[in-house]
This record gives structure tokens, C-alpha cells and sequence, in this order.
């Protein structure tokens, strides 16, 4: 179904949603409620109701949803995660779920405060665990508003939101820059550095525009004498912030400095994915310790320092995937690089 049509409860009891939703009986439905059209950023209040609608009418069907998309302009018209997770006396109302994409154009969070919520209420209550999620997609905002419950709740609450989910093998933000309603650079780093090793099946992440503070951030000493402890400025040895690294790395119209900080945090990724991506040198941090690094839709912009970036680089597997960048230059400095390693 398409968020930018305008639906109403009238309308809906009479769409293809509805015949569609009596005609699979009891069999497993994957649901995708996207946009017809992709427009710039703009508020777009039709579709903000249209998800809305769409979601009550399925409300009464989540338990039979495998996959649920949801893909909007804004990220105010995106549904709150932990509400779809809990209901009181059902906590496992989405029990068969196994792809959950959250997925939004722009962030809106002046026009949309994370605090007020337009579709879902806030519920309160524990979340059962869901043996069948595996791959998890959200936006920004839903990220920090899930890292924030867990803060307020203490420990129990990080149990309750991200151990309720011990399947989950694929995770990926979108939209979640400094900007973001919510924002802090305790939570960017507890992410990183608690929550996303507490997976023990994770194997691919997944950044779509990201953009945190890149100053400030402590850092965690590792040795005999610290027992993991928090420093705010860099000792002069630091070990890995993440004892174990995801094995596939995917980050998405981010630029270089944002590259760098997660690097840091994840090393040794054996693939590593840059889409879209912004450069200003042609040495990204720890880039070197993939095996397969992978370049998509770089521009013509980048010709210049990619050919260094690749020189330095010592992997095995390099691809090259749909880049302007590639041209005459870009093979010139290239082999004038590989020459003077």
C-alpha cells in the first residue's frame, strides 16, 4: 500500500489492504507500506495519516506479519518501534516477524518533537522474546528513543528492548545524526560500544547517513590495572573498542570523519561497503584491516584521493561498483600510487 495516497477508515475498509488481509486466512503476510513517489523533504501530513490508518488496520493481524516495511518521507510519520513490539497482555503479538524495516527520507525532528509520538502511545510493560527477528532496519529517532528507555529503565530495560531480540543477525540505522531529537553522545557510544555486541549473531551493520559529534567521546582502556574503564581523552595505547568485530560493514552517504569514528569502533570488518560516501583524504582509519573493500557510486568528486585510499590499502577483493570517479585520472593516479608504495 502507498503512504502518499490519502487513507481514511472509511476508504481503507474498502482498499486492496483490507480484501487482501481476509483472503490469506491465517497464512504468514509480509507487509511493505511505501511511497508511490519520492519527493525532497518536505512535511507531508497525508502520509503521516495514511500510516496511521494503515497500521490500525492491521492490528488485528500482526501476530500472522513475517516481514513489515514501513518507508516514509519524513521520520515524524514512522511508527515507535517498542510500541509495535508491546502490547499489554500480548507480548507476543508479533511472533512470526523475521524482517522489520523502519526506513525514512529525511529527519523532522524541529517540526516533530521525539517526546510527543503521532502514531503509537507510549506503553509500558516487558517485551517477550522474539525467536524469528533477524534482520532490523530503523531510523534514527527510533534508535535513540529505544537507547533512552533502556537508560531511564537501567539495566533492566536494556534487557527488556535489545535482549528481546537474540536472533537478530542484521542491524541497520538510518538518519541518525547529531541533529536527531534525542541525541547524545552517551547513547551514540553505548551503542557502539554495549548494545551492539550484546548480539551474539550479528553479522552485518548497516549506517545510512550518519553523523554524530566526532570530538569528546571517551574512550575505553583495556589493561590489567583499568577493568575496562572510561577515560575523556585517548591514552597512548588504546585497544579495540569492540572486542569483536561485525563481520560485514555497510555505511551509506556519510562522510569521511563519520567513516572514521565508526571505524574505530568496529575494526576489522572482513567486508567493507562504502556507498555514496564523502572523502576529504585519502586515508580512512583502520581501512586497511578489510579483506574485501567495496566501493558504490563514488563521485567524480573523489577521483583524486581514492587512488591513495586503494594504494594503502591491503586487502584481498576490491570492487569498484557503478562510480563516476573511475576515469582517466583515477586509472593514472592509481598506477602512479601502486608504483611508489
Amino acid at each position: 500500500m502507498f503512504v502518499d495516497t490519502p487513507h481514511t477508515v472509511e476508504t481503507i475498509s474498502k482498499s486492496p489492504l483490507n480484501i487482501y488481509l481476509t483472503r490469506s486466512a491465517t497464512l504468514t503476510i509480509c507487509v511493505y507500506l511505501v511511497r508511490k513517489e519520492k519527493i525532497p523533504p518536505t512535511l507531508d501530513l497525508d502520509e503521516r495519516g495514511s500510516v496511521e490508518v494503515l497500521l490500525s488496520a492491521l492490528e488485528g493481524h500482526l501476530e500472522r506479519v513475517e516481514a513489515l516495511v514501513v518507508e516514509t518521507n519524513q521520520a515524524s510519520s514512522l511508527p515507535d518501534f517498542q510500541s509495535l513490539l508491546l502490547r499489554s497482555g500480548d507480548a507476543h503479538r508479533l511472533r512470526r516477524l523475521r524482517n522489520l524495516v523502519l526506513r525514512c527520507n529525511a529527519d523532522d525532528s524541529i517540526l516533530q518533537p521525539l517526546s510527543s509520538s503521532p502514531l503509537l502511545p507510549s506503553i509500558h510493560g516487558r517485551i517477550g522474546v522474539n525467536t524469528t527477528l533477524t534482520t532490523m532496519y530503523i531510523d534514527g529517532r527510533n534508535l535513540l528513543a529505544m537507547l533512552q528507555a533502556a537508560s531511564s529503565r537501567g539495566r533492566s530495560g536494556v534487557e527488556d528492548v535489545f535482549s528481546s531480540m537474540p536472533m537478530l543477525e542484521t542491524f541497520g540505522v538510518n538518519h541518525l545524526t547529531f541533529r536527531v531529537d534525542g541525541y547524545s553522545d552517551e547513547l551514540i557510544h553505548h551503542f557502539f560500544l554495549t548494545v551492539l555486541p550484546s548480539f551474539p549473531r550479528l553479522g552485518t551493520l548497516a549506517l545510512d547517513t550518519f553523523e554524530p559529534i566526532n570530538d569528546g567521546h571517551p574512550w575505553l582502556i583495556q589493561g590489567p590495572s583499568s577493568h575496562g574503564t572510561l577515560s575523556s581523552s585517548p591514552p597512548h595505547a588504546v585497544t579495540s573498542l569492540i572486542p569483536t568485530s561485525i563481520p560485514h560493514l555497510i555505511i551509506k552517504r556519510t562522510n569521511q570523519s563519520s567513516i572514521e569514528f565508526v571505524l574505530e569502533r568496529i575494526t576489522h570488518p572482513r567486508t567493507l561497503i562504502l556507498i555514496h560516501c564523502y572523502f576529504t583524504s585519502p586515508s580512512p582509519i583502520h581501512i586497511s584491516n578489510c579483506s574485501k573493500l567495496v566501493f558504490v557510486d563514488i563521485t567524480t568528486d573523489f577521483h583524486r584521493i581514492l587512488p591513495k585510499m586503494i594504494a594503502n590499502w591491503d586487502g584481498q577483493h576490491l570492487e569498484l561498483v557503478n562510480c563516476p570517479c573511475v576515469d582517466d585520472d583515477f586509472w593514472t593516479g592509481l598506477m602512479t600510487e601502486l608504483t611508489n608504495v
